[in-house]
């Protein structure tokens, strides 16, 4: 029970430090379409296996409401990895994420939208040991709508299980073809997580609180953190649920907190 209880004290301790008046201003309006693809990366540290097995399918569906702004939306993720040996078939998991709608304040009135982008992912199982894995993942953005051009990039993803633990951390850098305020030239960034179930067995072997943290520094923007803490509910073997809170630029001039809900289903094997 260690683990779990620090994070929440850590957590705790960012959000109290968190404040609309201190630190550095949060330059840019963030990407949100995002957020579909990076609850299911986060996830990847701490709950989930970094890839689905393969010949199966899965789902990554979630509805968010941000606390700050009144802004809604429900980000959705497909993933299939192929049934094989090789890296690329049968151990590389291909993903595209998107948002299945979004409603936001945009010029003094709400409007709901579709997706303003699509995310494709490959990820691939470079080294799969006993309890460490390591895995690289390029991923493509094509914007909808808002913004034009395309952004590319890859991150790196390193996991570490250890009993009931699970510590993982990430590294990513993304490029814009064509950049704007709100689509940066170049974006580093840098995350960790850890998670721990409760227990070996029972009902509370179901439950597994997680905590996240991401570093991030874009082209002609000021350095932002952000945190994330929650907790999974494996209801069987191809289902589990997720509450979560998210904390975008703590210590900026304008943070966005948000309450998350989102389930993780396993179509099974393909035959």
């Amino acid at each position: 029970m260690r683990v779990p209880t620090a994070a929440c004290i850590i957590l705790l301790a960012v959000y109290m430090a968190a404040s609309p008046a201190s630190g550095a201003f949060f330059g840019r309006p963030r990407l949100r379409s995002s957020t579909s693809s990076n609850l299911t990366l986060r996830k990847r540290l701490h709950v989930n296996t970094l890839i689905a097995e393969p010949g199966t399918g899965e789902l990554d569906w979630g509805s968010w409401y941000s606390v700050s702004t009144t802004n809604f939306s429900m980000p959705s993720a497909l993933r299939y990895t192929p049934q094989g040996r090789s890296v690329p078939w049968g151990r590389t998991e291909y993903s595209i994420a998107f948002d299945s709608f979004t409603n936001a304040e945009i010029g003094g009135r709400r409007l709901t939208q579709f997706s303003e982008s699509l995310i494709m992912t490959a990820t691939s199982v470079l080294f799969d040991g006993e309890r460490l894995d390591v895995a690289i993942a390029p991923q493509l953005t094509a914007f909808l709508r808002d913004e034009s051009g395309l952004r590319a990039g890859a991150i790196a993803i390193a996991r570490y299980d250890v009993g009931r633990n699970s510590v993982g951390v990430t590294a990513g850098w993304s490029g814009a073809t064509h950049n704007s305020p709100s689509n940066p030239s170049g974006t580093f960034d840098a995350g960790f997580g850890l998670g721990r179930r409760l227990a070996g067995s029972g009902i509370l072997g179901r439950f597994t609180p997680h905590f996240n943290g991401i570093w991030e520094k874009s082209t002609g923007q000021a350095r932002i953190f952000s945190a994330f803490e929650g907790v999974e509910y494996q209801t069987t073997d191809r289902l589990a649920f997720d509450l979560s809170g998210q904390h975008f630029a703590i210590r900026s001039a304008s943070p966005d907190h948000q309450l998350v809900f989102g389930l993780t289903f396993s179509f099974g094997k393909s035959r």
